[in-house]
């Protein structure tokens, strides 16, 4: 259990009602790690957790021929490994601490009971999980169209 003074002071909780944010303290996981530790790796199965950043730092990282690409650096506050909550499949890309971490990780078995048992509060995760992707949809196009590449050079 976590302690809920700290589900309070995170953003990612503030469109969630007293009552949900204790929900959530019930479920979510406390987990540390060192600097340059890595927390999943591209392509691994079986790990449907997603991880919200209290404390550090996180890359997410891609390999691409042989080399490894930051597809983007996290800071608190931020969320990671939601896809695979929404779709569960291999991991698409790593995610690797740039610094000591804590992260509250929530287990994708927790997400499929909250759909039966507390439907509003998956309303609400989806909410934040669509617009985030959407954003991230946006800067990687951005990105891909400096490029010459991406849906805005066509």
């Amino acid at each position: 259990m976590v302690d809920i003074d700290l589900i309070r002071k995170i953003d990612f909780f503030k469109g969630f009602s007293e009552d949900e944010k204790k929900i959530f303290a019930q479920r979510l996981i406390l987990e540390e790690y060192d600097s340059h530790q890595e927390i999943f790796r591209e392509n691994q199965i079986g790990d449907d957790s997603m991880f919200i950043i209290v404390e550090g730092a996180i890359k997410i990282t891609k390999k691409a021929k042989k080399e490894e690409r930051v597809l983007a650096n996290l800071k608190e506050g931020e969320f990671f490994g939601e896809m695979s909550m929404l779709y569960p499949a291999p991991r698409s890309a790593s995610a690797i601490t740039i610094k000591p971490t804590k992260v509250l990780r929530f287990i994708d078995t927790d997400y499929n009971s909250f759909k039966k048992d507390y439907p509003s509060i998956v309303v609400k995760l989806n909410e934040i999980f669509i617009k985030v992707l959407i954003q991230r949809l946006r800067d990687a196009d951005k990105k891909l169209v400096k490029t010459g590449y991406g849906i805005g050079a066509l």
